[in-house]
């Protein structure tokens, strides 16, 4: 679907597992060239868990809403991290790997 812009109401029950990784997501909006390839998305994940390790091709911004945890990256064989609390983001480019707690 090509959508120009919209306005939702992100909604927690629409959240589904993800094989592969820890937590439940759901894509609102999925790579195109429209919008340079970027998702944007919600995710919940359960105190004390971790979504493990992955990578896509996509880049990706994380806003966080609630709770706190930590961002994990990795860049050229070395791994970084920042702390997550409601009002930060965590961006990275696509082919980046990366997990959250």
């Amino acid at each position: 679907m090509n959508e120009t812009a919209w306005v939702k109401t992100l909604n927690p029950a629409e959240l589904a597992p993800v094989a592969g990784i820890e937590g439940r997501w759901k894509r609102y909006v999925l790579p195109s060239a429209d919008n340079c390839g970027m998702i944007v998305g919600l995710g919940e994940l359960p105190p004390h868990t971790r979504m493990t390790w992955h990578v896509h091709p996509e880049p990706e911004a994380f806003c966080v809403i609630s709770g706190q945890g930590r961002a994990l990256w990795e860049v050229d064989g070395q791994e970084f991290s920042a702390p997550l609390f409601p009002g930060r983001v965590f961006y990275k480019i696509g082919q980046v790997r990366h997990d959250m707690e």
